[in-house]
């Protein structure tokens, strides 16, 4: 190491010597330049380390993947303790998420649990235990796109994509979801049933992201009861309005004719049920 010093030193003596005419201290100069550099490996080490961090400060890893038959699309998070997914709207989606509001399309972020499979495979599944994605250990995938029972080859794209997080939203949001979810299930069920969301309005103002959010995916679960017409005139004869109230944790409840539906304003996807939650509560309460 001395000889590695004394080599800068040598090789340092010309530019030292410029300096001290300058009236520059030539000696601190020297020091700085040899402390720096104790080990050659210094810099390398740097630069992996700084590289490191730069990793490491990217919490999350977002996945596109397009499925081979049609190209429909779907956004993938893997996050520490979670997964997420999110199946985008397409042209010609018909899915309730992208139908009611069509100033702001939100298809449901929905959270996934993961298991290993054979051969290196990871499951991925919802709340409710339906295994919505399966990646494989070569990097392909196979999808089961909301509606279908069977899978679907899809690959890996490319893309910039954001966090899978829902998206901030203000009262007139909130309200225009309202609307047309009231209309869409009143005339799913044949029987008025109200979305209230007075109870949010009159709390003035704040981030509206998760009741927005709330609102669609409880149209999404009362819709998909209502598709079979027994489930639908159930609906009708038991609830007349959805009622939505903040709360420390989401919940779901017959409350007389209402469907009371709690939310959390700031705790993202864990402040509100998800559709598959309203579905089932629905399935097994009615």
């Amino acid at each position: 190491m001395k000889s590695i010093k004394n080599a800068l030193m040598i090789g340092l003596a010309p530019v030292l010597v410029l300096f001290s005419q300058s009236g520059t201290n030539a000696q601190e100069i020297a020091q700085s330049v040899v402390q720096s550099d104790d080990s050659p490996f210094n810099a390398l080490v740097g630069r992996k380390r700084v590289r490191r961090q730069t990793t490491s400060n990217r919490r999350y890893q977002i996945d596109r993947y397009v499925l081979a038959a049609d190209d429909r699309t779907l956004l993938f998070e893997a996050r520490a303790n979670e997964a997420r997914v999110q199946f985008l709207c397409s042209d010609d989606d018909r899915r309730l998420d992208c139908l009611l509001d069509t100033e702001l399309p939100s298809p449901e972020i929905i959270q996934l649990t993961a298991t290993r499979g054979p051969r290196g495979d990871v499951i991925y599944k919802n709340s409710h235990g339906d295994t919505l994605l399966r990646i494989a250990s070569y990097g392909g995938a196979t999808v089961f796109w909301p509606g279908s029972f069977e899978g679907s080859a899809a690959s890996k794209s490319f893309g910039d994509d954001p966090p899978l997080k829902l998206p901030s939203a203000d009262i007139e949001v909130v309200s225009r979801r309202a609307k047309a979810a009231t209309a869409y299930i009143s005339a799913k069920t044949g029987a008025p049933i109200v979305f209230n969301v007075d109870v949010a309005r009159s709390n003035g103002a704040g981030d509206f992201g998760v009741l927005a959010d709330a609102v669609l995916r409880t149209a999404a679960g009362i819709g998909s009861v209502a598709k079979d017409p027994t489930g639908a005139a159930i609906i009708s004869n038991r609830i007349s309005q959805v009622q939505f109230v903040g709360r420390e944790s989401p919940a779901v409840e017959l409350s007389g004719d209402a469907l009371v539906v709690g939310y959390s304003p700031t705790d993202d996807l864990d402040g509100r049920p998800s559709s598959a939650t309203v579905s089932r509560y629905l399935e097994e309460t009615l």
